[in-house]
């Protein structure tokens, strides 16, 4: 894979994100879910090569103080190659043109298990540190 050859746009369909999803084990969400969940993201990108998605994340929150960056996927076959990076680069990048000179915005993840290395060398901090408890998580099902 060469980054050259990655183009990046902010839509995807619903079946080409359960695909995405699938390629690294994560669940499939049902198609009303997957279309409520990209419907709300305040800022989606997605990485494609020869117009196939290869990557992506998605960016919830409350659009004033609290972001959450999600599903951070790259396939397997384009993993380790300089892929995850570069798209986490350009969601920061818009993240950091939400903030009004002067004021701070809070930037959430949560990591996949031993991912995060990655994270921390685009500066993030691993929870708990200092006065920061760690994260929690929570599924409901029905």
């Amino acid at each position: 894979m060469n980054i050259e050859n990655i183009t990046l746009n902010h839509s995807i369909t619903i079946d080409e994100y359960n695909d995405l999803r699938a390629s690294v084990d994560f669940i499939t969400i049902r198609e009303n879910r997957a279309r409520i969940a990209l419907d709300h993201s305040l800022y989606t990108l997605i990485a494609r090569e020869n117009g196939r998605p290869v990557g992506m994340a998605r960016v919830v929150g409350d659009g004033g103080y609290v972001y959450f960056i999600c599903d951070v996927i790259v396939r397997p076959s384009h993993q380790s190659q300089g892929l995850g990076r570069y798209i986490i680069e350009h969601v920061l990048s818009w993240l950091e043109s939400q903030v009004d000179e002067g004021e701070t915005i809070m930037v959430n993840l949560m990591s996949a298990l031993n991912k995060e290395p990655f994270y921390e060398k685009l500066g993030f901090h691993k929870r708990p540190f200092s006065d920061h408890g760690s994260g929690m998580s929570r599924w409901i099902s029905r």
